[in-house]
């Protein structure tokens, strides 16, 4: 019977751990549902960005470039990794795309936001020149987007970099994600639409600097809409993951369940065997 008890015993902690699963499952439903009804806002949000950054730069007369001293490249790459574990594979396509740029670029700056992808990427021989904190909930994704584009432009003033991209994984459909790469600095002014009316705009401010100051609105917004859909499949993939750890459990539970009552069974047996055996052996007294 001692068997009996530390099945029972097992079984009982894997119950305890399936209580842990299902609250963390039910976390990152919520956020997972949370991100995806806040994306369809950020997507607009961009877009509307974007083609004010176009407009506007259509009203700036071709400014003639200067001759301009040649720095050496100094490429950075933001990564959007999860700040913490149980997302199963989330981080290692973004480790293995920045350890491949790195290979390629060995002037690279690696900026991994997500304390926890930094982490995984040590282990894989990758080496971040920074480390910033991703967003744990849904309030914090525009706070680390900004922290990023603060990052970034420090950088690009002091010439630490010369150039910027970024990494991040996006929520497709079946369940699956797609690795998407875009590029951040220098800026690039994004074509007007097709069907953009031919009319001006109105302007209340010189158009050069508005042409700037929406520049940088547009690249916090290309930033703050990566970092939702990064926390968007990173919460996609954690629930993912804790959905197969609780079917796991349940499959081992029941296993241990069939293995205990088959133990007990084999115990009463033997115990009626005994009793049998303890009277044939009376009778023959």
């Amino acid at each position: 019977m001692a068997r009996v008890q530390e099945i029972s015993i097992q079984i009982g902690s894997l119950k305890e751990l399936s209580g842990v699963i299902a609250a963390i499952r039910v976390m990152a439903t919520a956020q997972m549902q949370q991100g995806e009804r806040a994306l369809d806002a950020v997507r607009n949000y961009t877009e509307i960005i974007r083609r004010a950054f176009a407009e506007t730069a259509a009203l700036v007369p071709e400014e003639r470039e200067a001759t301009a001293i040649q720095l050496p490249s100094r490429p950075g790459l933001v990564v959007f990794c999860s700040e913490h574990g149980f997302c199963g594979a989330f981080n290692e396509p973004l480790i293995r795309a920045a350890a491949a740029a790195s290979q390629q670029e060995p002037n690279l700056r690696l900026l991994f936001v997500g304390s926890r992808g930094a982490s995984r990427a040590t282990e894989h021989d990758v080496r971040p020149y920074l480390t910033l904190t991703m967003a744990t909930h849904i309030g914090g994704v525009a706070v680390a987007a900004r922290r990023v584009a603060a990052e970034l432009y420090r950088m690009f003033i002091a010439q630490t970099i010369t150039s910027a991209e970024m990494l991040y994984m996006r929520e497709t459909t079946a369940n699956t994600t797609s690795l998407e790469r875009l590029t951040l600095l220098p800026f690039e002014t994004p074509p007007l639409a097709a069907h953009q009316t031919t009319a001006p705009p109105l302007v209340n401010m010189p158009p050069r600097r508005l042409r700037d100051e929406l520049a940088v609105e547009y690249m916090f917004a290309m930033l703050e809409g990566a970092a939702m859909e990064s926390f968007t499949s990173e919460n996609a993939a954690r629930f993912r993951t804790m959905q197969a750890a609780h079917e796991n459990i349940d499959r081992k539970s029941a296993e241990l369940n069939r293995l205990a009552r088959r133990l007990r069974q084999e115990a009463v047996t033997a115990e009626i065997l005994e009793l049998i055996g303890g009277a044939e052996a009376l009778k023959q007294q």
